[in-house]
C-alpha cells in the first residue's frame, strides 16, 4: 500500500512536468519568431491594435448611454462631439453636432440600449445611402475603408437618426 502512495505523488510530479515542458517551448518559440522584421511588425501592429481596443472600450464605458460619439482621430481620440438627438446636418452651424467637414470623423462610438439603433447617412437631412450602428457595434476605430452601400466613404457621414434596431432590416453595418 505504502508503494502506491508514494507513486501516485510521483506520476502527478511527471504529468505537471511534462505539461510545463510543452508549454515553455512553444512561448519560447513564439519570441525567437517576433524577431524577424515581419513578425515584429505584426506584433506591433497586434500591440496597437490591442491598445487601441483598449481606449475605446474605455471610453465606451466612460460614455454616457444613449449618445452617439465623434472622434476625429482614429481609436477614439480626438473629440469632436457627443448628441443624444438626431442631426440633420453634421456640417451647418445647428444641431448637436456643429461645423463637422466631411471626411472629419475617423471613428465613432455608440452607447444605447439594444433596442436602439443609429442610422447613418451620406446626405444631409438623412437622405441617401445609410447603415444602422446596433449595440453589438459599440464602436469603429477606424472608418478608413469602411463604406455605405453606394460606395460611399463612411467618415463622409453628413447626418444621422436614432431608430429602433428592427426597423433597420439588412442595412447593419459590418
Amino acid at each position: 500500500m505504502r508503494t502506491t502512495m508514494r507513486r501516485i505523488p510521483a506520476a502527478f510530479a511527471t504529468l505537471a512536468l511534462a505539461v510545463l515542458g510543452a508549454v515553455v517551448p512553444a512561448t519560447g518559440a513564439q519570441a525567437s519568431t517576433a524577431s524577424t522584421d515581419s513578425s515584429a511588425s505584426n506584433a506591433s501592429n497586434a500591440s496597437t491594435a490591442a491598445t487601441a481596443s483598449e481606449v475605446c472600450e474605455n471610453a465606451w464605458h466612460n460614455a454616457r448611454s444613449g449618445y452617439l460619439y465623434l472622434y476625429s482621430g482614429f481609436d477614439c481620440s480626438g473629440y469632436l462631439a457627443s448628441t443624444a438627438a438626431n442631426d440633420r446636418d453634421w456640417g451647418d452651424s445647428s444641431g448637436s453636432v456643429r461645423g463637422v467637414a466631411v471626411g472629419t470623423v475617423k471613428s465613432l462610438l455608440f452607447k444605447a440600449s439594444s433596442a436602439l439603433a443609429v442610422e447613418l447617412y451620406a446626405g444631409t437631412d438623412h437622405t441617401g445611402s445609410h447603415v444602422c450602428l446596433t449595440r453589438s457595434e459599440p464602436y469603429l476605430t477606424d472608418l478608413g475603408g469602411a463604406e455605405f452601400p453606394d460606395g460611399t466613404p463612411l467618415d463622409a457621414t453628413r447626418s444621422h437618426r436614432w431608430t429602433w434596431a428592427s426597423a433597420c432590416d439588412e442595412r447593419f453595418l459590418g
